[in-house]
């Protein structure tokens, strides 16, 4: 058997095995595009056709944006270490969702494609669905607390309090002062004794009469 005719051979056999088992026979389904949700994650659906087979391996890629052909293993079944701030479980046995989460702005630079590969007769078959791009969506706004303002009437109040309770020290004060005075004044033995002055004694004028 000659080269020529051994060639011809592999090329038969290789357009065979496309007209038997296409590698089209099953449709990998995905949105063209997600828009973000306000809390920071998105939500991207895989779903295949292909009834009667098992799902042997479901897989989120990194798709490049200028070269499509470059991409990589964001999160893939059964293998948590690829998952990062991913979420993936399955809704059905068609289909899987992808939870993205803790979503940065580069993220909205990339394809996110997804490849699902299905055991059929014995046989492995991959497909991969049009990949899905991020769209920006209104972000959440944290609320930041702010430190309540101060208690304008909590000062008053206690500057009220406070002038009060001066005023009362100053009348105890004086009262007790007044006290103390009247005490003093009215204390025999610190009085100051003062000897009247008799005045003249009256001329008894019948005496005088009489005398003379």
């Amino acid at each position: 058997m000659t080269s020529c005719t051994i060639n011809i051979l592999i090329v038969f056999t290789i357009y065979l095995g496309f007209v038997l088992f296409p590698s089209n026979g099953f449709k990998v389904i995905q949105p063209q595009s997600q828009t973000v949700n306000p809390d920071g994650s998105a939500l991207i659906s895989c779903e295949h056709n292909a009834n009667g087979s098992t799902v042997v391996d479901v897989r989120l890629n990194n798709v490049s944006l200028t070269d499509k052909s470059t991409r990589s293993v964001l999160c893939q079944k059964g293998q948590k270490k690829y998952c990062k701030n991913i979420v993936m479980y399955p809704e059905n046995r068609n289909k899987y969702l992808f939870i993205i989460l803790n979503i940065e702005e580069e993220a909205m630079n990339i394809l996110y494609e997804c490849e699902i590969t299905v055991e059929k007769e014995n046989l492995d078959f991959t497909e991969r669905g049009t990949p899905t791009r991020l769209l920006p969506g209104q972000r959440e706004t944290k609320y930041v607390p702010h430190p309540p303002p101060p208690a304008q009437s909590h000062l008053l109040w206690w500057m009220l309090i406070g002038l009060l309770a001066l005023m009362f020290l100053y009348s105890c004060v004086i009262t007790s002062f007044y006290i103390k005075l009247r005490i003093s004044s009215n204390d025999p033995e610190n009085s100051t004794y003062v000897e009247m002055r008799k005045g003249p004694v009256p001329r008894n004028r019948d005496y005088d009469i009489y005398c003379g």
